[in-house]
């Protein structure tokens, strides 16, 4: 149960790190939602847990998770050549203009896209196999978590 759980979170982190932007995101915020609150990927490892799976429902996780593998892998891998492209052609010598880094970005692009739309994949599958009450279960617990976050906001709201 405990690497069902890594499982489900390491497929989350995937959501959240595919959501945020490769430079200029302030690292108090990576992970965060487009309000602030916790994107769908933080949410879901924690929303599972609370809709309780059973024993048999755990498995299918895992195998739900195992078959995207390869493919999150294969995204994760064109994400990171991409962004040492960038990286070597900042840190080269001479000039570099927005347009020398365009096609590079656009990848990165599509590829964050591809990752968001394989994670959404993902979760429809994982979701497909809650039965109403889990769903229930689990909203109830989202709609908790989005208002604690809404009262952390509160609190912390002029803090810095």
């Amino acid at each position: 149960m405990k690497n069902l759980w890594r499982m489900v979170w390491v497929g989350g982190l995937a959501v959240i790190v595919a959501a945020v932007p490769v430079y200029g995101q302030h690292r108090g915020e990576m992970g965060r939602g487009p309000m602030g609150g916790p994107g769908p990927g933080m949410m879901l490892p924690m929303v599972l847990r609370g809709a309780n799976l059973t024993p048999e429902q755990e498995s299918q996780v895992r195998e739900i998770l195992k078959a995207h593998r390869p493919a999150s892998r294969a995204y994760w891998e064109q994400l990171r050549a991409t962004q040492e492209e960038i990286a070597d052609k900042l840190f080269a010598p001479g000039t570099v203009q927005t347009e020398n880094l365009a096609p590079q970005l656009q990848r990165i692009a599509q590829v964050r896209q591809q990752m968001l739309q394989e994670s959404l994949k993902v979760s429809l599958e994982v979701r497909a196999l809650l039965t109403p009450e889990q769903l229930a279960k689990a909203s109830q617990l989202k709609d908790g978590l989005r208002a604690l976050r809404k009262e952390e906001r509160k609190l912390l709201e002029g803090v810095q």
